[in-house]
């Protein structure tokens, strides 16, 4: 496996998140010293969140179900999608835009990759950045 993203590198490093994505389960996690709700059994959210001192998020919600599950960022920045290729790596699908951006089939060290998009709403709505992990069929 080549070196991750800076983004996914991140997320690899976080425990939380990482315990999260390798066992496909919102339960049975140490969720101490966080914000965080359930929306329901599928979907947890994280308030004010941190993966480092300059990589903070409002909210992430996650959401698991049967064949993948979401990892959803929101941030008021912008700069996630003016500086893709950093946070991302050059993997571009042929139809990114200024407002989107698409990667496709990232390997995180995982049986099946990572799909990313970032998508810049604007306004008060901001940035996400969605991941999907896949599952096993």
């Amino acid at each position: 496996m080549k070196e991750l993203p800076y983004f996914l590198s991140l997320i690899k490093s976080n425990v939380l998140l990482w315990t999260i994505i390798t066992t496909h389960s919102l339960t049975n996690i140490n969720l101490e010293g966080t914000t965080h709700g359930y929306w329901s059994n599928q979907c947890l959210e994280f308030r004010d969140y941190s993966l480092n001192k300059t990589e903070k998020f409002k909210s992430i919600r996650i959401t698991d179900n049967e064949s993948n599950m979401m990892l959803d960022f929101y941030t008021d920045s912008d700069k996630y999608i003016r500086n893709a290729n950093y946070y991302f790596g050059d993997a571009l699908k042929n139809q990114d835009t200024s407002a989107v951006k698409r990667f496709e089939k990232l390997d995180i060290g995982l049986d099946m990759p990572v799909d990313v998009e970032i998508t810049n709403y604007g306004g008060e709505y901001g940035t996400v950045i969605g991941i999907t992990v896949h599952k096993k069929k």
